[in-house]
């Protein structure tokens, strides 16, 4: 994937260098660096005591038990639960966070080594998955529909390794993806300047819907 991103990269090089050979020494790609708020999982106990029924309504992690040292256990350094929506409870609309490698119930195998986020609205009496991404939620953002943006760190692994930094609202239904805001090649992230964002944006979306980086 990185020499599809270099190619368009180059491009992006090449057209503005063209509309101003100058420049005036400024990067025509990036922005300034992008601020991480990633989760640490460091809380000892979870703010609100609805976030353990919810949990346990999920059934996605052992209570203490016999079984707790081979499931992961219901606590804030493997889960975390977050509010997304305004004036709607919690209980009926909430992100659920999972920390990197843990063995959720339910599952035949471990985590792979990345953080799980998925996204549960209830229906009727049911809460039903809509939405899941294969990262790191890096940020959230107000918006006037009082559903929250979601900025998404998506790493996929091939040609040395690449993260993109994707952008997500709500559609009514779930959260769509809406565009690349950056990426990082190992050195820091970096924002892509807004005339890069749509020419990269549907080739990247689909490689990582192939690699199921989001479901």
């Amino acid at each position: 994937m990185k020499h599809i991103l270099s190619l368009v990269i180059l491009t992006g090089i090449l057209a503005a260098c063209s509309a101003d050979p100058t420049a005036n020494g400024v990067d025509p790609i990036v922005d300034e660096v992008i601020v991480s708020t990633i989760t640490d999982f460091s809380e000892t106990e979870f703010k609100n005591p609805v976030h353990i029924d919810l949990l346990r309504e999920l059934e996605i992690c052992e209570f203490k038990s016999v079984d707790s040292t081979y499931f992961a256990t219901c606590s804030p350094d493997n889960f975390k639960i977050i509010e997304y929506k305004d004036d709607v409870s919690v209980k009926d609309a909430f992100i659920l966070e999972m920390r990197a490698g843990i063995f959720p119930k339910g599952q035949k195998v471990p985590l792979p080594p990345v953080r799980h986020i998925i996204v549960f609205e209830r229906e009727g009496s049911e809460l039903v998955r809509v939405g899941g991404f294969r990262g790191d939620l890096i940020e959230m953002r107000k918006n006037k529909s009082g559903v929250n943006d979601l900025l998404i760190g998506l790493f996929d692994k091939d040609d040395g390794g690449v993260l993109f930094y994707c952008w997500f609202d709500w559609n009514g239904r779930k959260y769509e993806f809406k565009e690349i805001e950056g990426l990082d090649f190992g050195e820091g992230p970096k924002p892509l300047k807004e005339e890069m964002r749509e020419s990269m944006t549907q080739e990247i979306y689909q490689k990582l819907m192939e690699k199921s980086l989001i479901f």
